[in-house]
């Protein structure tokens, strides 16, 4: 069988017909008739993706994404919302709760099987850089040991489980560890005087951050806060410390790493300084679309908030200029969502 699909729907009928495509395109369905349901079953099996409705008995949708976000194995599951309700608060809610996708009954086949497709897909290319990164990790913590010795490395760190929003450190904390992704989005930031947001970097699975104040123990030039709910592991700064001055090759990677993030600084700032309004809000886009790793035709979660504070404008210009990409058919909002329609023209934007 196929990608296991977990369809939770109270709707009788609607569940037998959504079952019944899925299951001719060669996918495993797993009903349950609310969101009650749906939870139990999860205990027993890991679905790949799950469709559920959001006004339900028992318990409604939101409550089913919030207990996923909440329980061990069921984080990072695609979660695709189905409603029948049009109003804009509730497709909202559920983006902001992390939803990946929804869709508004009544749909068409063809809708439902791209949908769940792009999603599989999308979840699939995480997995592999997780594993990729996961396994970097390992080797990472195999030679601290080797160096450091097994009793001053625990094989299980410290990690941390976040909701949307939580703050992880802010400016003028002490830089006490380093951070590593395993699930969520993360963002950094500095404020002015006047409290204005610059975002200095966006990360996601994979990904370290809080380690440029950590080799000379300066206190926290910037913020970190939760852009989703996320997991991250802790690494104290006296074990990574130890690490470095120990092991040359880890050294120098660490060295080229920081590098390229403080070249990669440089050239946003440059954008900052010379670019036009329209070109900043076209680099803020293409730079979320690398760290959330979009393409042509699929959708970026994103408020106007972040946008502006990516792009260092106000958020009324990049609303506007957000309607601008609109009207040439770059770009279609929806909802709290940014979907990409042409990668190439933003790339391309001259003014």
């Amino acid at each position: 069988m196929g990608d296991k699909i977990m369809v939770v729907e109270d709707d009788p009928e609607m569940r037998a017909n959504i079952s019944e495509l899925l299951t001719l395109s060669g996918y495993e369905v797993i009903p349950a008739c609310n969101g009650k349901d749906a939870l139990e079953q999860m205990r027993n099996v890991h679905p790949n993706l799950v469709l559920c409705d959001i006004m339900m008995p028992e318990l409604d949708g939101f409550g089913v994404l919030r207990a996923m976000q909440n329980l061990p194995g069921l984080t990072g599951i695609p979660f695709v919302f189905l409603t029948a309700r049009s109003e804009k608060d509730d497709f909202r809610r559920g983006m902001d709760l992390g939803a990946d996708d929804y869709l508004t009954k009544p749909f068409q086949g063809d809708e439902l099987l791209k949908v769940v497709d792009a999603r599989l897909k999308k979840s699939r290319m995480f997995r592999k850089v997780i594993e990729e990164d996961v396994e970097g990790l390992n080797d990472f913590m195999q030679n601290a040991k080797r160096v450091l010795g097994p009793q001053l490395v625990a094989d299980h760190h410290e990690k941390k489980k976040l909701r949307k929003k939580d703050v992880i450190f802010m400016e003028g904390d002490s830089s006490s560890y380093l951070y590593f992704v395993c699930s969520g989005k993360i963002k950094t930031y500095r404020t002015n005087d006047d409290g204005k947001e610059y975002i200095t970097g966006i990360y996601g699975e994979g990904d370290f951050f809080g380690y440029l104040t950590l080799v000379d123990g300066s206190v926290r030039k910037e913020t970190a806060m939760t852009l989703e709910c996320a997991e991250v592991t802790l690494f104290s700064r006296q074990d990574f410390l130890k690490l470095l001055s120990t092991d040359r090759n880890l050294s120098l990677q660490f060295i080229s790493f920081v590098m390229k993030s403080l070249d990669d600084a440089e050239q946003r700032l440059l954008h900052l300084a010379y670019d036009s309004v329209r070109r900043r809000v076209a680099e803020a886009l293409l730079f979320l679309c690398h760290r959330y790793q979009i393409k042509d035709g699929e959708s970026i979660p994103m408020s106007r908030d972040v946008l502006s504070a990516l792009a260092g404008i106000s958020p009324e210009s990049a609303s506007r200029n957000l309607s601008d990409f609109r009207d040439e058919g770059i770009i279609e909002t929806n909802h709290g969502t940014v979907l990409i329609k042409s990668i190439n023209r933003l790339e391309h934007m001259k003014y």
